[in-house]
């Protein structure tokens, strides 16, 4: 399923003056009425949903702008002054092609080619048991897919557009905040856990399993503080029939390399390949057309937060992160190595010698005392970066399953448990259990309710650091909701001196959108 790609074949119009030219029939293009006849068309359809994943405007650039730079952990100091602005809560062109306009359009055309897939399978007849179990499954695929995207837009611009059949340019849809789009999420979800297999085989390694759909569940339910139903989502994965298919890899950096994905810490990742190394988006990024078939299938992440001179530098780690990282030592008395996998720092050769990165083995002067973006980083098999980074991006691994899972318990008043949890995470990093710190903070909070979800937020920043779930977080936990929240956030990110409560918690939604869809007002403040 990794390397497979869908080509997409252009329809052109030939323009005259003669009337008889205008209706031109085209026996090799498929059309609605011509493609929707078997589960083989179905496979299809889903490839090219798959596929989408890979789009700058998904996960293969953009939305990282926003879940890892903008919140505490990252920032931009790109010479390209509007794309630094946005991830600085400086919003003034709404339509910004590049800030939230390309990752709603893109979100939008993989959720209508799910709900191809969702309507027209109905009206597919299987050939067979087994045509019947692949039907079914493909559809289970489809509606994760659909609730991942509504999931990911709820949570960038709180207010959308309710799309739910294939649609037409003249269509005009309802809008909904969370009160309507996460009952649409869940069903979605609690369908697709039904349909979908506990693991794949072969070359469908890769797609979407029960253990993803379980976990975006219970990560749904965490944003809407339904502690229970979060953890019972959870169960199947940590102490459910699903716990036998996952489990943390004793290397972490395993799970950000290319040399070992879709391994058993994986619960949902996107498929990246660099075989087609071709145009990634028209026009350098300025044509949103995304109509228009393009090859690459490469992510472009590391090309815009490699470090000066070898990437464009876009976006760059805070560097409260490394002080962390090394507020506690090991229990063999040694700096915690997540941070030497995460970051480039100035001490890096230092503090882990032997270390290279992209081929040197000291920092470079013209680098200064910054700090770099490492993790999903292709320094070790490469001497620059480019737009075709063929490592996966692990969405959800199963130590963010467990963190999650740790979070439900203490929530449910059980923080005994809970701690354990968070003890598997850390024994990985070779760190002592919470109770045993020699850090007495860190150890007071195993303890104690409200401590350890405190300690909680800094276990999952030093464990998922630029995994694209800091953002997530910090909703969840209301840090941008109250004036106290947001001082402590300045306190690690000078950016949320321009943070408005009430306004920035969600980008402005496209404005084009909003001029087009009478149904859809602009989010507040805006």
């Amino acid at each position: 399923m990794k390397r497979s790609i869908i080509l997409f074949i252009s329809i052109f119009t030939l323009f005259s003056c003669s009337d008889d030219l205008l209706d031109v029939y085209n026996p090799n293009v498929p059309t609605k009425e011509t493609f929707w006849k078997s589960t083989d068309d179905l496979q299809l359809a889903l490839t090219a949903t798959y596929s989408q994943f890979t789009r700058p405007g998904n996960w293969g650039r953009w939305i990282y702008f926003r879940y890892d730079l903008t919140s505490d952990e990252g920032y931009s100091n790109s010479p390209w002054t509007e794309l630094k602005n946005w991830t600085q809560f400086l919003y003034t062109n709404y339509n910004f092609i590049q800030g939230g306009l390309l990752v709603y359009k893109s979100h939008y055309k993989q959720i209508f080619y799910c709900n191809q897939i969702i309507a027209y399978a109905q009206n597919i007849v299987p050939k067979n048991d087994q045509d019947s179990v692949l039907k079914s499954q493909i559809i289970g695929q489809a509606k994760f897919i659909r609730a991942f995207d509504y999931f990911n837009l709820l949570i960038m611009f709180g207010k959308l557009e309710i799309v739910l059949e294939p649609s037409k340019t003249s269509d005009v849809y309802p809008a909904g905040g969370e009160a309507e789009i996460y009952p649409i999420i869940i069903a979605d979800l609690e369908d697709a856990i039904k349909r979908l297999p506990a693991t794949w085989k072969g070359n469908d390694v890769g797609r979407i399993t029960k253990g993803a759909a379980y976990a975006l569940l219970g990560k749904v339910y965490m944003q809407m503080h339904e502690w229970q139903k979060a953890k019972d989502a959870f169960y199947w994965l940590v102490e459910g029939d699903g716990a036998q298919y996952y489990d943390l890899m004793p290397n972490y950096k395993d799970n950000f390399t290319h040399y070992k994905e879709n391994n058993k810490e994986s619960v949902f990742e996107i498929q990246f390949s660099d075989a087609n190394q071709t145009v990634t988006d028209q026009n350098n990024g300025t044509d949103i057309d995304d109509d228009i078939p393009l090859m690459n299938v490469g992510s472009s992440r590391s090309q815009f937060f490699a470090p000066k001179g070898i990437g464009w530098c876009d976006g760059q780690p805070r560097s409260w992160l490394v002080d962390e990282y090394k507020k506690e030592r090991t229990t063999h008395d040694s700096i915690d190595r997540r941070l030497i996998t995460s970051i480039f720092y100035p001490d890096m050769f230092t503090d882990f010698p032997g270390e290279t990165v992209w081929g040197n083995k000291k920092y470079k002067s013209a680098w200064g005392k910054e700090c770099f973006v490492r993790k999903y980083g292709d320094d070790y098999f490469k001497k620059t970066s480019d737009y075709y980074s063929p490592i996966n991006y692990r969405v959800i691994r199963y130590a963010d399953v467990l963190l999650c899972y740790a979070e439900c318990l203490a929530n449910l008043g059980d923080v005994a448990t809970a701690v354990t949890y968070v003890d598997r995470v850390r024994a990985r990093a070779d760190l002592s259990k919470l109770s045993e710190s020699q850090v007495p903070e860190i150890a007071q909070s195993a303890n104690d309710k409200d401590k350890f979800l405190k300690r909680l937020q800094m276990e999952r920043a030093l464990e998922l650091c630029f995994e694209s779930v800091r953002w997530i977080d910090l909703k969840r936990w209301g840090l941008l909701e109250t004036e106290e929240g947001i001082n402590e956030l300045k306190q690690r990110d000078p950016d949320f001196n321009n943070f408005i409560i009430g306004k920035h918690s969600v980008m402005p939604l496209p404005q084009v959108e909003v001029d087009n869809n009478p149904n859809l007002t602009q989010n507040p403040n805006y």
